[in-house]
């Protein structure tokens, strides 16, 4: 039986695209790049930031210029972009309850702790929630080292008792790195083929279908 739901942020509880994107077009602007199309961008959202300027723009995450980016985004995203986002229709009424079900939600999460828990508070969803886990501002941290901090800290020691919530195959690689199935949404940022290659054991198309999913 699932006790324990773990949720991904950007792209699961939240659309968060107006922000980031706004926030690496200013980050490539201040570098003096190309800016990569909207449909690119839009690829970045989910995946820790360094992993994805290398994997859509060829530069390395150990070069100066990716650290420029990371600050040029974070400067940005800082100001102003962490409040370009709003919330999915129907997740608060989900989240409530699989809470009132007797499940424990957390929000484990690629994007920094401390503009996830800003967001959070931002929103007045954080009574849903038993605690949240992200990365460090350096970002260089997996999903799979994050989901392991979340496990390890709760005490959670049994994999048959959680399932993790995310839109993107990081998410579902990152679980399965701990044992952990994902359950993958389609009103995110990722799509059917990408999160069913990556393993992932169900998808849902909308959030109350995650009900049926955990009961």
């Amino acid at each position: 039986m699932i006790k324990n739901i773990f949720f991904d942020l950007d792209g699961t509880i939240i659309d968060s695209a107006p922000g980031i994107i706004k926030a690496l077009r200013y980050a490539y602007q201040q570098a003096a790049l190309s800016v990569p199309d909207d449909s690119v961008l839009r690829k970045f959202i989910g995946p820790p930031l360094l992993e994805s300027i290398e994997k859509y723009t060829k530069i390395s995450p150990e070069s100066e210029l990716a650290r420029q980016l990371l600050r040029g985004f974070q400067e940005y995203y800082g100001r102003s972009g962490w409040q370009e986002m709003r919330l999915y229709p129907q997740i608060v009424p989900v989240l409530k309850q699989l809470q009132q079900s007797g499940h424990r939600l957390y929000i484990a999460t690629a994007k920094p702790q401390t503009f996830a828990k800003q967001i959070v508070d931002y929103l007045e969803i954080q009574q849903y929630f038993v605690n949240l886990y992200g990365t460090d501002l350096d970002e260089k941290m997996q999903k799979k080292d994050v989901i392991q901090r979340a496990l390890q800290t709760e005490a959670i020691s049994d994999p048959q008792q959680i399932v993790m919530v995310g839109d993107r195959d990081t998410d579902v690689l990152g679980a399965a790195a701990n044992q952990v199935a994902t359950i993958g949404v389609l009103y995110g940022f990722g799509t059917a083929t990408e999160l069913t290659q990556a393993g992932a054991k169900a998808l849902i198309k909308t959030p109350e279908q995650l009900i049926e999913q955990v009961s």
